[in-house]
C-alpha cells in the first residue's frame, strides 16, 4: 500500500496528477525514483520539479575577490518581499558572503547556516557570524536565514553575476591568460548563458555516467512504447541524448544571443582564451 504522503510527495516533484502518482508507486513499489521514471517513459510528468522546493523570500548575493582568484555565491532567505528588499537585508547578504570569501576554512566549501554559524565574524571577532545574523534579525524584523554557500577558489579566474534583483545568480571558474575587456565580456556572456538557460554540466565528459545511463533507459522505454522498429531504436535514442546534451551541457546549448552556433563554438570563435572549469547556479527558492 503506497502512503499519501509518497503519493503527495511525488506529485510535488514531477507535477503529474495524483492517479498517474499512485499507480507509478504501485508499480515501482514504492521506490520513488524507479516511479519518476515511469513518469517520465509514460509522458506524464509536466515538470521535473525538486522535492521540497522552497518559496521563501530572499536574495542571492555574490562577491570576487580583488584579485579574481575567490569567490563566493549565496542564498539568504528572510520572510517577506519588504524584507529582501531592505537595505540592512542586502547589506548584511554582502558582509556574509564577504565573510565566507576572508576565512580560510570555507576554501572550496559549499554548505548552510549551519557550517559556519560558530565562525568568528571576521570584521569583529568578538561576535560570530550566527550573532550577526540575529542582530539583523532584531533589526529587520524577520527571520533570516542563510540557506546555502559555495566558495571557489581558483588559479584561473572567478567571475560572478547576479541577475536582476537578486533572484539568480551564478559563479564561473574559468582559465584565461590574462584580464581584459574580451575575457570578461566573454565570461559574461557565459554567466547570463547559465542564469536563462540552466545549464547543470560544462561539457558531455562532464556528466556523470549514471545520469547518460538512466536517460537512456527512459528514453529506450519512451521509443519501445511509440512501436518503433528495433532496428533503429537505438538511433533514435543516440538523436533524442543528443537533444538531452544541449538542453544540460553548457558547452552544447544553443548560444543565446545565437541560437546557429553552440556556447563551445562561441567560446572558440571569441579568441578569448577562455576555458570554463566549472559554475554553479542558484535560484531564489531552488535545490
Amino acid at each position: 500500500m503506497v502512503s499519501a504522503e509518497l503519493v503527495k510527495l511525488l506529485r510535488e516533484m514531477t507535477g503529474a496528477g495524483m492517479v498517474e502518482c499512485k499507480k507509478a508507486l504501485e508499480e515501482a513499489q514504492g521506490d520513488i525514483e524507479k516511479a519518476k521514471e515511469i513518469l517520465r517513459i509514460r509522458g506524464l510528468a509536466k515538470a521535473e520539479k525538486k522535492a521540497g522546493r522552497e518559496t521563501k523570500e530572499g536574495i542571492i548575493q555574490a562577491y570576487v575577490s580583488e584579485d579574481r582568484k575567490v569567490g563566493v555565491l549565496i542564498e539568504l532567505n528572510c520572510e517577506t518581499d519588504f524584507g529582501a528588499r531592505n537595505e540592512n537585508f542586502v547589506e548584511l547578504a554582502l558582509k556574509i558572503a564577504k565573510h565566507i570569501a576572508q576565512n580560510p576554512e570555507n576554501a572550496n566549501r559549499e554548505g548552510t547556516q549551519g557550517d559556519i554559524a560558530k565562525q568568528p565574524y571576521f570584521e569583529d571577532q568578538s561576535i560570530t557570524l550566527e550573532e550577526l545574523i540575529k542582530s539583523a534579525i532584531a533589526k529587520i524584523g524577520e527571520n533570516i536565514q542563510l540557506r546555502r554557500f559555495v566558495r571557489f577558489d581558483t588559479d584561473g579566474y572567478v567571475h560572478a553575476y547576479v541577475h536582476g534583483i537578486g533572484r539568480v545568480g551564478v559563479l564561473v571558474d574559468y582559465q584565461a591568460e590574462a584580464i581584459n575587456d574580451q575575457v570578461l565580456r566573454v565570461v559574461q556572456d557565459v554567466a547570463m548563458q547559465v542564469a536563462a538557460m540552466k545549464a547543470e554540466y560544462v561539457d558531455v565528459s562532464s556528466v556523470p555516467q549514471e545520469v547518460i545511463e538512466r536517460e537512456k533507459r527512459i528514453l529506450m522505454e519512451q521509443v519501445k512504447q511509440e512501436g518503433k522498429p528495433e532496428h533503429v531504436a537505438e538511433k533514435i535514442v543516440e538523436g533524442r541524448l543528443r537533444k538531452f546534451y544541449q538542453e544540460k551541457v553548457l558547452l552544447e546549448q544553443p548560444f543565446i544571443k545565437d541560437e546557429k552556433k553552440t556556447v563551445g563554438q562561441y567560446l572558440k570563435e571569441s579568441g578569448a582564451g577562455v576555458v570554463i572549469n566549472r559554475f554553479v547556479r542558484y535560484e531564489l527558492g531552488g535545490v
